[in-house]
This record gives structure tokens, C-alpha cells and sequence, in this order.
């Protein structure tokens, strides 16, 4: 697949968000996100001929992305997902639509924060799904198999249910608008 310049500016613009979303669950870390972001395009830029099927250029870019995350894990030997408060409002402002509640955001932001908790095992596919990715995509970027992506589905949704029944109390308000309360730690 040739670009020109036109083209490749067209595709960062349509994917910059989503890719720079998807690396922030992977990361947990701002800076990080930005870095890697940068990087997956730069990467892409130059190996974009090799795209064959341009309804699948999402997909490659989330690839390239993850190769590059897990060389970056590779080189600093293992890396755990900082939980990372200060970040949060960062990627939700990305996320979402301004004009959407305000207790969306919230629930977002604490529902993000719970999904960190997770292995990148189950949190990468996770979010891919959430994201609106088939099985067979999620399979691609990670280069495993569909029958794994599957299993990860399956123990990655049971953990974040564990997680969330364990640390938040969810409940509707006198508006019907679905709400999430951190269940304190007595002490």
C-alpha cells in the first residue's frame, strides 16, 4: 500500500487517538504514552508498504504498537503498570465525549483505574474488545490465537468482576444514572 504524505497525515490523524488510547492501557504511564505513540508511527511510516489490506491498517497500527511495548518491556526487563492517579483525566479527556455527564467520566475514570489492576495478560484484550475489536483482530495484534483470545476474555472479564464487586459499590441515582462509590478499607 503506497501513501503519499497526504495519505499517511489522513491515517495519524484518523488513529492517533486510538492508538495513543490503546498504549496508555498498555503503559499506564503519560510520558510513556506519548513516546511510544510517537514511535509506532514513525515505525509505520516506514514499513507501511507492507500493508495489504488498508480496512485492516487499525489493526497493524495496534500491532506495531504492542511489538514496540514489548520491546520497550524487553529492554527494561519487566515492567508493572503504574497506577497512576494524575493521569487518569488525561486519557478520559481523550476518551470521551465532553458533552456526555459528568458522572460518566467519573465512572469511567474509576472503572480505567480498576482495569490497571489487571495482568497485561487479561487487560490488553480486554480493552481491545471494549474498544470494538473481533476476537480474530485481538488475535492478529497480539499474535496468539483465537481460542486464547477467547480464554482471555473469559478470565480477564471474571477478574475485573471480582475486582469490582470487591472495590466499588455501584448504584442508580434518583436520575437513573448508573453510579460507582470506591468501597472503603476499614482499617
Amino acid at each position: 500500500m503506497e501513501v503519499s504524505k497526504e495519505e499517511f497525515e489522513t491515517i495519524y490523524r484518523d488513529h492517533y487517538h486510538k492508538i495513543q488510547s490503546f498504549i496508555y492501557n498498555l503503559t499506564g504511564n503519560w510520558a510513556m504514552t506519548e513516546d511510544l505513540t510517537q514511535e509506532t508511527f514513525v515505525k509505520a511510516l516506514k514499513e507501511i508498504d507492507s500493508v495489504r489490506d488498508n480496512s485492516r491498517l487499525c489493526v497493524w497500527l495496534n500491532r506495531v504498537a504492542y511489538n514496540l511495548f514489548i520491546d520497550l518491556k524487553r529492554k527494561k526487563g519487566s515492567y508493572t503498570v503504574p497506577i497512576d492517579s494524575s493521569d487518569m483525566g488525561k486519557l478520559v479527556t481523550i476518551d470521551l465525549n465532553p458533552h456526555k455527564p459528568i458522572e460518566q467520566k467519573i465512572m469511567s475514570e474509576c472503572v480505567h483505574q480498576k482495569l490497571l489492576l489487571l495482568s497485561e495478560t487479561y487487560r490488553v484484550p480486554l480493552y481491545l474488545d471494549m474498544q470494538g475489536y473481533s476476537n480474530q483482530e485481538i488475535a492478529i495484534t497480539l499474535n496468539c490465537t483465537l481460542a486464547n483470545v477467547k480464554i482471555r476474555l473469559h478470565r480477564a472479564r471474571k477478574k475485573i468482576k471480582e475486582i469490582l464487586d470487591k472495590e466499588c459499590s455501584f448504584y442508580f441515582d434518583e436520575r437513573n444514572v448508573l453510579c460507582c462509590v470506591p468501597i472503603e478499607e476499614s482499617t
